[in-house]
């Protein structure tokens, strides 16, 4: 009887188990990099290549302004967003966000016309503006 009940048990937990994957906490992952990193985050369909196209090519094509930004990209793409707890302010969004280094939303667009604005609308920033004066690499 013992045998079958330890059988039981282990039966209906083992499907738990096996389907728990452990989800990264969206909020968490991005206040990891807090005072440290800008970031650019793209939420986006993986049926919206050109979007995720654009956006990439972005960060090949301007590699260096970016590093003296202090830009991380965060791409999240179909179905990565499963590996994710979304907190309430990005569920059911799609598109690009500008977060600044305390963690907050900057700036925000449902197409990559952001890109285009992106480091002038850092710049403008009080923090940026202070780096610039002490920074000394310049990219070509």
């Amino acid at each position: 009887m013992s045998k079958v009940l330890c059988l039981l048990l282990a039966l209906s937990v083992y499907p738990t188990m096996s389907n728990s994957k452990t989800k990264i906490n969206l909020e968490d992952y991005i206040n990891s990099f807090s005072w440290d990193k800008r970031i650019v985050m793209l939420i986006t369909k993986e049926k919206d290549i050109h979007f995720i196209n654009e956006t990439d090519h972005f960060f090949k094509r301007n590699s260096c302004e970016n590093e003296a930004r202090n830009l991380k990209y965060i791409r999240i793409v179909g179905d990565d967003i499963n590996k994710y707890i979304i907190p309430d302010r990005y569920k059911n969004k799609y598109g690009i966000w500008l977060i600044g280094y305390d963690g907050g939303d900057k700036s925000y667009s449902k197409d990559n016309s952001l890109l285009t604005e992106i480091h002038n609308i850092i710049d403008t920033m009080a923090i940026r503006k202070i780096e610039m004066t002490a920074e000394n690499k310049k990219c070509d």
